[in-house]
C-alpha cells in the first residue's frame, strides 16, 4: 500500500544557498509515513493510546538531485512488510518533471509499553487492520 502527498520546500528547510539541508528529508519523509498509516488504520495516535511504539532503528537515504526552496515536490511512503519490524520505502520526486531527488527506506521496531519490551511481531491489532485493507 502507497500514500503520496505534495509539499513545497520551506526556507526554513534550506541552508544560504537555497538547497534542502540533507537532515530535514526526514520530516518530508515522516510526514508521508503519518498519511500512509492512517491510511492503512492506525496513524501514531492509535499506536500510542494501546501503549505502543514503533521506535525507528534503521534510516537509509540515497539523495539523488538537491531539493530547492520552493520546489514542489511528491513524497511517496510505501508499505514494505510488517511483520518481525515494519519496513516503509519513500521516494521524493519533483512534481513537475517527476526526476527522483531522493529515495530512503526506514526500518521500525515494535515496543509494549505495558509489557515494557520489543515484540517479536507486530501487535494483533496492525496485522489486523492490515488484513482488513488487503481485502
Amino acid at each position: 500500500m502507497k500514500e503520496t502527498i505534495t509539499r513545497k520546500i520551506d526556507f526554513c528547510d534550506v541552508d544560504m544557498t537555497g538547497v534542502m539541508w540533507h537532515g530535514n528529508y526526514c520530516k518530508y519523509y515522516e510526514d508521508a509515513r503519518c498519511q500512509l498509516l492512517k491510511k492503512l488504520g492506525f496513524s501514531y495516535d492509535e499506536i500510542y493510546k494501546r501503549n505502543h511504539q514503533i521506535p525507528l532503528i534503521c534510516l537509509k537515504i540515497k539523495y539523488s538531485r538537491p531539493c530547492r526552496f520552493d520546489q514542489e515536490v511528491t513524497i511517496t511512503a510505501e508499505l514494505v512488510k510488517a511483520d518481525h519490524f515494519l519496513v516503509i520505502k519513500y521516494v521524493i520526486k519533483d512534481k513537475e518533471t517527476g526526476k527522483i531527488m531522493s529515495t530512503a527506506e526506514t526500518k521500525h521496531a515494535f515496543y509494549d509499553g505495558n509489557k515494557k519490551r520489543a515484540l517479536i511481531n507486530a501487535p494483533e491489532f496492525i496485522v489486523k487492520k492490515l488484513k482488513e485493507k488487503q481485502n
